[in-house]
């Protein structure tokens, strides 16, 4: 029989946290889009857009995800008080955006987000 066990994150370690007017932080993910194409996703979640940048996977950058810490290069954020699967931007360019409310990590960054950032 095969055996699981599960090792939950003990921190998420944030190098850069930057907050965009919604407009532009939409604007950023339609570059190098060709028109009527799809930008890069985004997540949602409680009155935030987000995109999480990542570190390639480097040998300490395993080392520490196998000690339970996750470094994130940044977290770019705007405000979107109400979800909206997709938005048009400039040059009928689609940016997707995917309600992550469910994820408790992502409920917990947003929060922490609000708390540190926003003073909601």
């Amino acid at each position: 029989m095969v055996e699981f066990e599960y090792h939950p994150w003990k921190k998420f370690i944030v190098h850069e946290v930057v907050k965009f007017p919604i407009e532009f932080f939409l604007s950023q993910h339609s570059l190098r889009v060709s028109p009527g194409g799809i930008g890069r996703p985004l997540n949602w979640v409680d009155g935030i857009v987000f995109n999480i940048g990542h570190f390639r996977e480097t040998d300490d950058i395993i080392k520490e995800k196998l000690e339970g810490k996750v470094h994130y290069s940044s977290i770019v954020y705007g405000l979107l008080e109400k979800y909206q699967p997709e938005f048009k931007v400039e040059g009928n360019i689609r940016i997707p955006v995917m309600d992550v409310s469910d994820n408790d990590i992502f409920k917990e960054m947003v929060a922490w987000i609000k708390r540190e950032f926003e003073k909601w």
